[in-house]
């Protein structure tokens, strides 16, 4: 996870999934009601649409909202570790280390090259998250600071408006992030949407004690995800539980290549530079959606982009059409 950028109850796993749900005017997710499935809900539920979390569901990266959590939370407890240092001392720490793994990696001019550089790049991501447990960052921390955080995230305009589109035609749903709380992700998508238990949140999680502290670590969870090959796992588990499912993916860095790659269907999340110059160098190739055949197979070096939500309600698999 890039820092600059952006059990427990909470644990991800998929609950069954329900073929329609009744539409309202209000953002409240209802209960799923009767229907009689047409060709267009038949095919388009055999795809599982899986989201990145940070600057696809939500308009800018949140990550710096969990920090700020723990940092609440060392404010108003006295059994809070002393001397954190600030979040600039991580992010710096993270691109002093990456800045110097890039240079001693050297060119990339092959998508091989870039897969294998950021696979790797995993030793980077586990050394930033070791400095953060060894500081006691999330030492005391209770998931009311995360949700008090998670109030603040701002979701893309059209995001409610698929998720419903998609309960309509039965499509299995999903997000999947390198953030660091589930509980994080599931109480802004509750705040703002009622319950979506019916959306598993494959994540990292910060590790509660029995009395629901933070006890500093960071990786409570089935779903530990560093990078973008971590996600291609999930891809791959995803696939070999639902045989016959076809995945879209969407996502919206470089550290989504991966699993945009392994999915049926990638597709890019707004007009972020560094990916967009990186697929070009390695020879992908990025349509818009509305270029998508879903009847021809396969082009391994071929994704799909969108500016806004919106724009899959209009082309693809779940378009009202």
């Amino acid at each position: 996870m890039v820092l600059l950028q952006s059990g427990n109850a909470y644990t991800a796993t998929y609950a069954s999934t329900k073929s329609i749900h009744e539409v309202s005017s209000s953002p409240t997710i209802r209960r799923p009601i009767a229907y009689r499935p047409t060709l267009k809900s038949i095919m388009a539920s055999r795809y599982i649409l899986v989201m990145d979390w940070d600057e696809t569901i939500t308009r800018a990266d949140t990550v710096h909202l969990v920090a700020e959590a723990a940092y609440q939370a060392h404010a108003t407890s006295s059994t809070s570790p002393r001397g954190v240092p600030p979040w600039s001392d991580f992010t710096n720490a993270y691109m002093t280390d990456y800045l110097a793994y890039q240079s001693s990696f050297g060119p990339r001019t092959s998508l091989e090259k870039e897969l294998e550089f950021l696979t790797a790049s995993a030793t980077i991501e586990q050394v930033s998250v070791s400095r953060i447990e060894k500081a006691g960052l999330f030492k005391s921390i209770k998931a009311k600071h995360l949700q008090e955080q998670a109030a603040k995230v701002e979701i893309r305009p059209g995001f409610i408006d698929l998720i419903r589109r998609c309960r309509t035609l039965g499509v299995m749903l999903g997000i999947m992030s390198v953030n660091w709380s589930q509980v994080f992700i599931r109480s802004a998508l509750e705040q703002k949407y009622g319950s979506c238990d019916d959306v598993p949140v494959y994540c990292n999680e910060i590790e509660f004690d029995k009395e629901g502290k933070g006890t500093g670590m960071m990786s409570c969870s089935d779903y530990v995800l560093r990078t973008g090959a971590d996600k291609a796992k999930v891809i791959k588990q995803l696939l070999a539980r639902n045989s016959g499912k076809k995945i879209v993916y969407v996502g919206d860095s470089t550290g989504d290549l991966h699993p945009l790659l392994h999915a049926d269907i990638g597709v890019i999340m707004g007009e972020k530079k560094s990916l967009r110059e990186t697929c070009e160098r390695v020879g992908i190739t990025i349509k818009h959606i509305s270029l998508l055949d879903v009847a021809s197979p396969k082009d391994g070096r071929v994704l799909y982009c969108i500016r806004e939500w919106k724009e899959l309600l209009l082309h693809g698999p779940f378009a009202d059409k």
